[in-house]
């Protein structure tokens, strides 16, 4: 038998959604009315390989927890945080519980706008990617077909002509140029968060913590840093890669689930590697994929789909995926 997906949720939209999802990652789709029936499934079914669940609101997850708890346990090697995908209407910054979870590892915001197939379908390529040894390259996330261009960058002033090139690519496909000016801005920070935040030493210690992002340095070596873009028609998906794999779970979550106030933001952003960006992309209607192994490398992928007005660019289907190797 093949692998399955396992809705736990009773709304249409979420079973149109998973529908989708599991047709799109070749798995097999299983339902179940509350998190009980749900975890008793995924005790007694081994080929269950994602779980897509409803925790709109605390009770919700709690009762999940409390199930999953009492049938396999929350630390069986059964239950692995990079298989839970939870599905709410609060944005991300009302659902800490969430966030807080032992077994957090993908977040969805329930708007999935007027075309669930094609949000179901875009997610879908994640969750297959997921399933894979390994979930590193845009290629596997992106229609099949799509053209995935390399950009090589040999020194830290190369991010400005990069992150120039990327509007310049958006505004000749079409987007509109205030969403090309977003997407740029959000690959300027991961392309800053690659040079300067991912290098850590042998211990640890983040080299450049203290260093001001102004800094002209040699990306070569270990240092060297990647910025990977593709568009499919509909969603551009750009990557930076770094060769750290020093990416922190919990301070990643703790980052972009904050609010920060005008006066923390005017802050902390003269600051090297406050790394605050990210929240602000999220609510420009950028979705994102972070992939890491633990002192090997880092890729984190931004995702934003081509839409007729800024509204609804804002406003768009979008999601926070992890997948994290040890």
């Amino acid at each position: 038998m093949g692998k399955s997906l396992i809705l736990i949720s009773k709304r249409p939209e979420d079973q149109a959604f998973a529908t989708e999802v599991a047709m799109a990652a070749g798995l097999t789709l299983e339902r179940a009315g509350d998190p009980r029936e749900g975890a008793q499934k995924i005790a007694s079914n081994e080929d269950i390989a994602i779980v897509l669940a409803d925790t709109s609101d605390q009770a919700q997850y709690q009762a999940l927890e409390a199930a999953i708890q009492e049938t396999v346990g929350l630390f069986s090697d059964r239950i692995n945080s990079n298989c839970f995908h939870f599905i709410s209407s609060e944005s991300l910054e009302n659902v800490q519980y969430l966030i807080q979870s032992p077994i957090f590892g993908h977040y969805i915001l329930r708007n999935y706008g007027d075309n669930i197939q094609r949000s179901g379908q875009h997610y879908g390529r994640i969750v297959k990617a997921t399933l894979q040894d390994r979930a590193f390259g845009l290629q596997t996330l992106m229609k099949p077909g799509t053209k995935v261009q390399v950009v090589k960058l040999a020194q830290s002033s190369q991010k400005h002509d990069a992150v120039e090139a990327i509007k310049n690519y958006l505004v000749s496909a079409k987007f509109q140029s205030r969403m090309a000016t977003v997407v740029a801005n959000a690959v300027d920070e991961l392309l800053m968060n690659a040079i300067f935040d991912a290098p850590v030493d042998d211990m640890g210690k983040h080299i450049y913590s203290s260093t001001p992002r102004t800094t002209l340095l040699k990306l070569e070596d270990k240092s060297a840093v990647e910025m990977h873009i593709g568009f499919d028609g509909e969603y551009v998906g750009v990557t930076a890669v770094d060769k750290y794999g020093s990416l922190d779970k919990a301070k990643l979550l703790s980052h972009i689930s904050k609010i920060y106030t005008e006066e923390e933001y005017k802050v902390k952003t003269t600051v090297a590697g406050a790394g605050i960006g990210l929240a602000t992309v999220f609510r420009s209607g950028g979705s994102f994929f972070f992939v890491s192994e633990s002192r090997v490398s880092t890729e984190v992928t931004v995702f934003f789909r081509r839409t007729d007005n800024y509204r609804e660019f804002k406003d768009q289907f979008r999601f926070i995926s992890t997948q994290f190797y040890f």
